[in-house]
């Protein structure tokens, strides 16, 4: 294939991540040819599926709002999202003790379990004593108790729910999700994992007319003489080839955005603005395997108290289709939020923290377990999370550009619920740019 081979597409998704491919579906249901290209061989991003000796692992998202804006964007699309909800949805883990957490209920059930009155507290602040501009939890925090007990609660549920710290979490967004009671209230698993979402999304794009590239890398984006974007150069097969597009999504990050333009094309400013956001949270995962099960809860469970480990997952279900492997086997993951969760940390200790703590909520593991794999997502843009408060809008400077996805995500949101309602953002005001031209 010659660099003379040159595509045709209405638009260009950068990025098959949760807000790639949602953005490349929501431009197909609204009649427009579509290129979705991905740089690595599965779609997803940080929210996929691997096999690994007959395991299907989680690399980061495992689990969906079952009305949330994914399954919405299914039922607006005719699509069917089947997702197995355990009974309890979750577990609250405090040492021994398992607290379930039911179907409906969310972050704020999990704070009045685990510090009886406290939320009532929250709820009745006055406006002095409610978080001042700009300041983190850990410190707002520290105004009404010093108990280590509450701060490593609160320290873990801000891992879980954001990828960050206490001390690195906006108060504001905190007590938001405490005191609105919606943040993880009616959750689910696909079967055969999160990439199994993105594959029925997939599909929806190439039977309208659409095509998704993976294994192709958009290595810069091309302008036309009225500053626009036109288009990319993109490595397909190994060999460069020509795409125009009338609008242009990315799913890669604001950071690998302004990279994949030359230099020039973006105002000092707003690359600053980028730059000064560049850095998100971190996340640790282990995944291992035992003949016997470890443990009795089902679904998720956040650690209440812990060195590292912010929560845990069991896959053995047989409505989660995560085990492929012959003779009866169990699945778990392990997930910690290392210190700081942005910025540089000592892995290795990380991990041993990790551990020491599996060792404590999984009793036998280090003589049944069978370790399949430790993910590590840090330091790279997209990072595991980008921090709730520091978002960047859908909109660059280029009319016919924009943003998806963590990093521009709305204030207090994460997750893929979070990435696909920018995918929603961005797909219409694509839209409404072709229809003004």
């Amino acid at each position: 294939m010659s660099r003379n081979v040159h595509y045709l597409f209405d638009a260009l998704v950068i990025g098959a991540g949760a807000g790639g491919v949602c953005a490349a579906a929501r431009l197909a249901q609204a009649g427009y040819r579509t290129l979705l290209v991905e740089a690595l061989d599965q779609l997803g991003g940080h929210a996929s599926t691997r096999e690994v000796d007959g395991f299907l692992l989680n690399t980061g998202a495992g689990v969906f709002e079952r009305d949330g804006a994914v399954a919405q964007l299914f039922q607006d699309l005719g699509l069917g999202l089947d997702l197995w909800a355990p009974d309890p949805v979750a577990t609250l883990l405090w040492g021994r003790e398992e607290t379930p957490v039911l179907r409906g209920e969310g972050l704020a059930r999990v704070m009045r379990v685990a510090v009886p009155g406290l939320v009532d507290l929250f709820c009745r602040l006055e406006p002095v004593l409610r978080p001042r501009p700009g300041q983190v939890t850990s410190d707002w925090l520290t105004r009404f108790t010093g108990s280590e007990r509450v701060h490593n609660l609160v320290d873990n549920l801000c891992g879980a729910f954001f990828a960050a710290s206490a001390s690195e979490l906006p108060a504001d967004i905190f007590l938001h999700c405490v005191m609105s009671g919606d943040a993880f209230t009616n959750i689910g698993y696909p079967a055969g994992g999160a990439v199994e979402v993105w594959k029925a999304l997939a599909g929806y794009i190439e039977a309208h007319g659409g095509a998704v590239w993976l294994g192709s890398l958009v290595r810069l984006l091309v302008f036309g003489a009225d500053g626009l974007v036109a288009g990319a150069e993109v490595v397909r097969n190994g060999e460069p080839v020509q795409v125009s597009a009338r609008v242009v999504i990315s799913n890669v990050g604001p950071h690998n955005t302004v990279r994949l333009a030359e230099p020039g094309r973006f105002a000092a400013d707003y690359i600053q603005a980028v730059e000064d956001r560049a850095d998100g949270g971190a996340t640790i995962t282990v995944h291992f395997a035992s003949p016997a099960p470890f443990v009795t809860w089902a679904g998720l469970a956040f650690a209440g108290s812990s060195r590292r480990l912010i929560h845990a997952a069991n896959y053995s279900a047989p409505e989660q289709g995560h085990i492929l492997r012959q003779g009866r086997w169990h699945l778990y993951s392990g997930t910690a939020m290392p210190r700081p969760a942005c910025g540089p940390f000592d892995l290795e200790l990380e991990k041993q923290l990790l551990i020491a703590d599996l060792q404590d909520y999984f009793p036998g593991l280090d003589e049944a377990a069978m370790i399949l794999a430790t993910d590590v997502a840090a330091h790279g843009w997209p990072a595991q999370r980008a921090v709730p408060g520091y978002d960047l809008p859908i909109q660059t400077p280029i009319a016919n550009l924009w943003n998806v996805g963590d990093g521009v995500k709305a204030w207090a949101e994460a997750g893929t619920s979070a990435c696909a309602r920018t995918a929603d953002l961005a797909a219409k005001a694509a839209v409404a740019f072709m229809l003004s031209r």
